[in-house]
């Protein structure tokens, strides 16, 4: 390996602005919100596919491995970072064209830096009737990213909305998935199976190659759309709920994800945002008002679980919605439906009233969460990363836009569930106290995905400035990640530090990811250790 020879020759081919090897610069990409670090020799900037493929044929003639990262949001996982020590990150977001909208068909074809908020803007600029799968990320998380990771977003899993891939292999090859490889195929849009083996599978989580562009799907705006947020008071009719949003999905009444969150998950996305209206009204920064967020949550009604739906569709579906949801959940949980003209109307009383404290407390809930009601009609945000700092305690940091710059610390488990209220609630309880035996307390969020599974989001927030605390941090999310493992409920998704819990060398499946491997990327340049055991 000639990583001196890679970096002279990387720079004549990208321009030696686009490569970072001082030791200082590199520290922007070497820290990670989940305390972790590894070392990085270099980070290679290309903006164009060419480049790309002769940045891989460059370190493939030095043996010299590579990390591609779209923008490097991959917060709570590992962020920047790779999986193994002594990689060149390959920084993608330069590469940030959006190449094609089709309104009539309702998909784009992007590269891997463009954003959420791009291309929500692009939408809105061009004034097309389409929606965009958000995630509770920020805005500016890369589309093809989160999709290549099996993101799940308000409206459906990502990763079963990518297609048409154009991939720089690991060997340097270049190929197109589907219908892509056809000159002048006009479908490789339309029908993401092509013909012949179905190679798309292959790249979400998979260290095969650099995926340089690829069409991702998108939704036709509807005629109306509302929110429902359903709240329980104790956590044991969680089971009735869950059971309840699951009838409800197999009779087509909601077609998204409903996102059901307790209480610790609650307040760190609600609480910052009451926070930061508190001190605008004038109450110091710190602690006692911190408290006093809290206070405004629990004053509103926000208990141990509550669940938030999008419903989509045209009036009268929204009105049988509406009643359905009712029926369903009567007995044991309230539900309250918001679209755009009750939110603007109670705005607009609230404030008039807002001298009145019960009026000013109820604009300040209603504040509070138009954040989360955007999410449910395809709006992106940037106030989510709130939580992170929230949670640390850091109000200093609460308009930071990159949590790997600050001192907060936050890691994911992501289990997948079975769609069963009974089994849900037990993995919950076990989650919350395996985190308690560790002195933390677990943020967590079950979504229904389907009628079948629910995707668990687990948060661990904590000090990085705190070795002990960073230790312990990471030792709770292996042992529940382990326990998932046991309890039969394997995780969907891990960090970096996790790769060896999920990725066996006994294991026939991995062994034959391995043998992909070595056919793809002979070299083994290509993100070594990530989902594979090479």
């Amino acid at each position: 390996m000639s990583v001196s020879t890679a970096i002279e020759a990387w720079k004549t081919t990208l321009g030696a602005d686009a490569v970072i090897d001082d030791v200082q610069a590199l520290e922007n990409y070497t820290r990670s919100v989940c305390g972790s670090s590894r070392s990085v020799f270099a980070v290679l900037k290309p903006t164009t596919h060419e480049q790309v493929e002769r940045l891989v044929e460059i370190a493939n003639a030095n043996l010299t491995p590579l990390y591609p990262i779209s923008r490097g949001k991959q917060w709570g996982m590992g962020s920047k970072l790779p999986v193994k020590d002594g990689a060149a990150i390959v920084d993608l977001s330069g590469m940030n064209r959006i190449l094609e909208v089709n309104d009539q068909f309702h998909y784009c074809v992007v590269e891997p830096g463009v954003t959420q908020r791009q291309l929500l803007d692009y939408i809105e600029e061009h004034d097309l009737k389409l929606m965009l799968n958000v995630t509770g990320s920020t805005s500016d998380t890369s589309l093809i990213g989160n999709a290549l990771d099996r993101g799940v977003g308000y409206f459906d899993s990502r990763a079963d909305g990518i297609s048409n891939m154009k991939i720089v292999l690991g060997s340097g090859k270049t190929i197109q998935t589907g219908f892509g490889h056809f000159p002048g195929a006009q479908t490789q849009n339309l029908y993401r199976h092509g013909i012949g083996p179905e190679l798309d599978g292959l790249f979400p989580q998979g260290n095969f190659g650099i995926v340089t562009s690829a069409c991702i799907d998108l939704m036709p705006k509807p005629e109306a759309h509302m929110a429902a947020i359903v709240k329980i008071a104790d956590e044991k009719e969680l089971p009735k709920l869950i059971d309840a949003l699951v009838r409800l999905r197999s009779r087509n009444i909601f077609t998204t994800i409903a996102h059901v969150g307790n209480r610790e998950r609650s307040y760190i996305t609600l609480a910052p945002l009451l926070y930061e209206q508190l001190v605008a009204g004038g109450e110091p920064e710190g602690e006692a008002t911190r408290a006093k967020a809290v206070q405004t949550l629990e004053k509103g009604g926000f208990g141990p679980w509550s669940a938030a739906i999008g419903v989509l569709g045209n009036a009268a579906q929204l009105k049988l919605a509406r009643k359905e949801i009712r029926k369903a959940v009567s007995g044991f949980a309230k539900p309250m439906f918001l679209n755009d003209r009750l939110l603007a109307n109670a705005e607009s009383l609230l404030s008039k009233l807002s001298f009145m404290p019960a009026m000013n407390l109820q604009l300040m809930l209603l504040r509070a969460v138009e954040p989360v009601y955007g999410y449910t009609r395809g709006e992106a945000t940037d106030k989510s990363l709130r939580s992170v700092f929230w949670a640390a305690g850091d109000f200093q940091r609460l308009e930071q836009p990159d949590p790997d710059q600050s001192d907060s610390g936050i890691m994911f488990c992501l289990p997948i569930i079975p769609a069963f209220g009974p089994t849900v609630l037990e993995v919950v309880q076990d989650t919350s106290a395996t985190f308690a035996k560790y002195g933390f307390e677990a943020a967590i969020t079950v979504n229904l995905m389907d009628t079948k599974s629910m995707e668990g989001v687990v948060s661990l927030s904590f000090d990085r400035r705190d070795a002990a605390q960073r230790e312990k941090a990471l030792a709770c999310i292996r042992e529940m990640e382990a326990r998932y493992i046991e309890q039969g409920f394997p995780p969907y998704r891990v960090g970096i530090n996790s790769m060896d819990q999920i990725v066996r060398e006994d294991d026939p499946f991995w062994q034959t990811v391995r043998d992909l491997k070595r056919a793809l990327d002979p070299n083994g340049i290509m993100a070594p250790g990530r989902y594979n055991l090479i």
